[in-house]
């Protein structure tokens, strides 16, 4: 699915992403995690073919990224699916009118109703997306992104302001789409508890490097009493 090696980026001089290694498959979630500028948010846009980068190679869906034609582009972005932080939406749409719209965009045959079910939403079909909190407009957004049915989900830190259940709400629905549909999920997060329940793989970036990539059952067989535990010890050695 995705094929990422000694990949490089720079903003003005300044190095993001220094010779990072990454592999990914059909099916699998896959949790990034590391401190703030670490490099998270550049590697992912560089997924989706948001931004250039300076040296390496990226392959997605079996094609380098760099050497595609604008159709080719466009091709592989009408598969992927995000959510990136902040999210706006128009202010005067209600939440159902957002997913008809979508819906429309990405001419997709799931049904508006089920996903208003899927994701709890109906007792505020009827609200302006403006008037939501912060939960229920990341909730919005999440459900908009698998409207696409698409094969690649990049998702920056999905649970931010949600509360417990319906974190739960969204994890169920990240695996049970992952199962049906066989699509991988990238994201990045800061609830240490999620990547150790949920995720199939940890890619902790320190510095623009890959630090560790592995699975979290082959983290904890060396030594660490948590994957929270883990992360802890590895970025403060790191700071």
């Amino acid at each position: 699915m995705i094929q990422v090696s000694n990949l490089h980026k720079s903003y003005k001089g300044k190095s993001v992403l220094r010779g990072l290694d990454f592999q990914a498959s059909k099916g699998e979630v896959i949790g990034v995690i590391g401190k703030n500028g670490a490099g998270k948010s550049t590697f992912l846009e560089i997924l989706m073919t948001l931004k250039s980068y300076d040296e390496g190679e990226v392959t997605v869906f079996d094609q380098n990224v760099q050497k595609l034609s604008e159709q080719q582009q466009q091709a592989i972005k009408a598969n992927i699916s995000a959510v990136l932080q902040p999210t706006q939406f128009y202010k005067n749409l209600k939440v159902e009118e957002l997913l008809r719209l979508f819906k429309a965009y990405y001419r997709t045959d799931i049904s508006i109703k089920q996903i208003l079910q899927d994701f709890k939403l109906e007792s505020h079909r009827k609200t302006y997306f403006e008037k939501l909190s912060g939960g229920w407009k990341q909730k919005v957004s999440l459900a908009i992104a698998f409207l696409s049915q698409p094969k690649l989900i990049i998702l920056d830190e999905p649970t931010t302001g949600l509360d417990p259940h319906m974190r739960n709400t969204l994890w169920s629905y990240i695996n049970d789409y992952k199962r049906k549909s066989a699509a991988t999920v990238i994201l990045t997060t800061h609830y240490m508890d999620e990547v150790e329940m949920y995720c199939d793989k940890v890619l902790l970036l320190n510095d623009g490097k890959a630090e560790f990539y592995s699975t979290p059952k082959e983290i904890l067989t060396l030594g660490y009493s948590s994957i929270n535990d883990f992360y802890l010890q590895n970025v403060n050695e790191a700071i």
